[in-house]
């Protein structure tokens, strides 16, 4: 779906432990390049430790989003055949306790996946008044009794300095007695954690200047987690029509590859739980001729 040319040049904007750089690779032609974009240096560091290919088929960068059109002109790429972007954390990023997105890991509440960001969650919470955390957790978590969770959390900063996930955790669950607890916590986690990186301006600045980075015909395909996440991309590749039925309807540069996003397969989602929140939606590049 995203390789359209065996020889073009693709960029995975999300390299994390290179599966989708290694994937695309083999689908191209001894002509064909992936560079590997990670805001993680780990993610980076990694890759050019085991490369999947040798230079000048796979380049590995540390750029965030937003930094995409910038390090394209820095290698000296013009447009692109492709974009991949697969959103979210890897699992060797979640399981380290020392970056604080698990609440199942103790371990210092930071949350950053680009060290370099000036506040880690812990800093976050306690830099941002009442009504910014109540937005976040109502808005990237979706959480429910919101209010209380924002009061529990603000007890839990007086007495912990820092905070760790722990201490957040143990605040957090006398609010949601019962099975339905893990998933509060990890929805308090998620939120945090995408406010923290600023996911959600990132992927608008990825979706904002992808059309002029793919050539026509290229290829954007990004794979989602969070309903949030998934609109934000539904509208980039099929904007809304106007609630006023006599204003004119926005033209897209992108053709959609498939009306409704993919879901992993059930066998896929047996083996990795994660897989079933998933959604791939795909466009190809509109023609700027008339």
């Amino acid at each position: 779906m995203l390789v359209t040319d065996r020889g073009g040049v693709y960029v995975d904007v999300t390299l994390g432990m290179g599966g989708h750089a290694s994937a695309i690779l083999r689908a191209l032609d001894s002509g064909g390049r992936v560079i590997g974009l990670d805001c993680d240096p780990a993610a980076v560091a990694r890759a050019e430790a085991e490369p999947p290919a040798p230079a000048p088929r796979f380049l590995a960068r540390r750029a965030r989003f937003s930094q995409l059109a910038e390090t394209l002109e820095d290698l000296g790429s013009g447009p692109v055949d492709g974009v991949l972007a697969d959103l979210g954390i890897s699992s060797d990023q979640l399981d380290d306790p020392a970056r604080g997105l698990a609440f199942s890991v103790d371990g210092p509440l930071d949350m950053r996946i680009d060290p370099s960001r000036p506040l880690g969650a812990d800093a976050w919470i306690r830099q941002h008044d009442d009504r910014a955390l109540l937005s976040v957790l109502e808005r990237y978590g979706e959480l429910p009794r919101a209010r209380a969770a924002v009061g529990a959390i603000r007890r839990a900063a007086r007495v912990h300095d820092p905070l760790t996930t722990a201490a957040l955790s143990a605040a957090l669950e006398p609010l949601y007695p019962g099975p339905a607890r893990p998933r509060r916590l990890a929805q308090a986690f998620q939120a945090l954690r995408i406010a923290v990186n600023e996911e959600v301006e990132e992927l608008t600045a990825l979706l904002a200047t992808a059309p002029r980075l793919v050539r026509p015909g290229g290829t954007l395909c990004v794979i989602s987690y969070h309903s949030l996440e998934d609109r934000l991309v539904k509208q980039a590749i099929r904007p809304p029509r106007p609630v006023d039925p006599r204003a004119p309807i926005p033209e897209s540069p992108w053709e959609p590859v498939t009306r409704r996003p993919i879901r992993a397969p059930e066998t896929e989602c047996r083996q990795n739980p994660r897989a079933r929140s998933a959604r791939l939606r795909a466009a190809r590049r509109k023609d700027d001729r008339p």
